[in-house]
């Protein structure tokens, strides 16, 4: 907000004769603590909310990144003004072709901004993948096309001269390349009729075809293919998971906010609900997301889930930057209905979005221990509010401010699944008191006669054993 060469807030031109009718509110991504208002050129308007843009910033003027947080803010609400003697500076450029951020994930990162006490620019920053803002993985393809109608090209062959051009004109008709969305790589063209650039060029001044560029992105597969290819057998739910998940359904019916804390044991088929309840959401054109502790994402985990449904996304730490830019944009693009990822992959750009599932609620790594320091969970709650989505909150031990807000508050319902799928039995456990054991050393004994003579017969058997400290 310091002075430049703009001669008032909305002067039509300034020393370089550049035209600015609109001011942004942007939030700098080097967590400046508050936002600041900018002239936009009309060459580059319009500009929206979410869009990454690139501003001078300082007394030196240095060219940072950041979020445009609103886009055509009214001059009485502008930071500057003439008769407060402040002068906007102007953007520079658009760094993003669209915005990034949708408007549900930029009022969820305004959310964590407040509830966390972080730059709202530096939320914003760690909402969007490294990857994506430096574009890794991104590939430019030169395309070529015709531009001619198909039942003029007998005529147009029969008029040109030039053998190579009539092998290209022949090639892109077999390859039936008639518009943008359908043109052919270029190198792999002149490759297959065997000639150099030229004849192409000519051809394209002849506005007998057209060359475009395309954009495409290149990474090895974040699921392997084949994975997940067979079907899994027919679950039968037992009479626990049937009123769980009818519960479940009844709450995700009503199109509302909700929030349901699925108590169950371990091995009482907790993954079997959150997939059924994900196939209740894709049947009404609606998404999910799916957000485990990085150590459950495992390749039998991602396997799992990938066998039953069709379009599915993964976003974890052990993705390549190309790889996490490709399933980002493969969200982004609606080509995913299930997004499945570590506690960043709440803020997923899924649009649509009907259901929200974190297994293991409990677990502390969904705190995040670096700026913006969120609880993935309780942001998965919010997003979940935001968009009157469901969010399913799995645990066989819960944590106790969520059992408490089954208690206390409307929107948290308990439900629970108390036995084993198949009847299997709990694990036994024993609780030793060691004060009340004989002390057999005279140092400090770290183990009970029981634990010893149990530890004593499963060597004797060639078992192994692990202890837990």
């Amino acid at each position: 907000m310091s002075k430049s060469k703009t001669k008032g807030l909305f002067a039509a031109k300034d020393e370089r004769d550049v035209p600015c009718s609109h001011v942004i509110r942007v939030a700098f991504e080097s967590a400046a603590d508050m936002e600041f208002d900018y002239l936009v050129p009309d060459a580059i308007w319009p500009i929206q909310a979410g869009q990454r843009v690139e501003a001078p910033f300082g007394k030196a003027d240095k060219l940072e990144k950041g979020f445009c947080v609103e886009a055509d803010v009214p001059p009485e609400r502008a930071f500057g003004s003439e008769d407060r003697g402040i002068r906007l500076k102007r953007i520079e450029r658009a760094v993003s072709e669209a915005p990034l951020l949708d408007v549900n994930l930029m009022e969820l990162a305004k959310w964590i901004s407040d509830y966390y006490v972080c730059p709202l620019g530096q939320v914003l920053a760690a909402m969007v993948p490294a990857a994506v803002k430096r574009k890794i993985g991104l590939k430019t393809q030169r395309c070529v096309h015709l531009t001619i109608k198909e039942a003029d090209i007998d005529k147009t062959l029969a008029d040109l001269k030039g053998d190579k051009q009539k092998r290209i004109i022949t090639r892109l008709r077999d390859e039936k390349a008639f518009d943008s969305d359908s043109a052919a790589d270029l190198q792999e063209i002149l490759k297959a009729v065997r000639c150099t650039a030229a004849p192409m060029k000519r051809l394209a001044e002849s506005q007998i075809v057209a060359i475009t560029e395309k954009t495409i992105l290149q990474s090895l597969p974040a699921i392997p293919p084949g994975m997940g290819m067979h079907a899994e057998p027919h679950v039968i739910l037992n009479e626990d998971q049937k009123k769980a998940l009818d519960s479940i359904l009844a709450r995700m019916e009503s199109g509302q906010f909700g929030v349901t804390l699925l108590y169950g044991v371990t091995d009482s088929g907790k993954t079997e609900l959150y997939m059924r309840a994900i196939q209740a959401v894709l049947r009404k054109g609606k998404s999910a997301i799916v957000l485990l502790p990085e150590i459950a994402l495992t390749a039998q985990t991602v396997q799992r889930f990938n066998a039953r449904f069709a379009r599915v996304a993964v976003m974890h730490s052990g993705l390549s930057a190309a790889q996490r830019n490709v399933q980002w944009q493969k969200i982004k693009s609606g080509e995913a209905d299930v997004v499945i990822g570590a506690r960043s992959a709440v803020f997923a750009p899924v649009a649509n979005l009907g259901l929200i599932v974190v297994d293991e609620e409990h677990e502390s790594s969904y705190k995040q221990d670096t700026a913006p320091r969120y609880n993935g969970r309780d942001v998965a709650i919010k997003r979940a509010q935001l968009a009157d989505a469901h969010c399913i909150l799995g645990s066989a031990t819960p944590s106790l401010e969520m059992l408490a807000n089954c208690q206390s508050k409307t929107h948290f319902h308990l439900v629970r699944l108390p036995k084993r799928v198949m009847d299997l039995p709990m694990p036994q456990m024993r609780l030793v008191d060691m004060t009340q054991t004989s002390i057999s050393h005279k140092s400090i004994n770290l183990m009970s006669e029981p634990l010893a003579a149990h530890l004593r017969l499963t060597l004797e058997k060639r078992e192994q054993a692990i202890f837990l400290l």
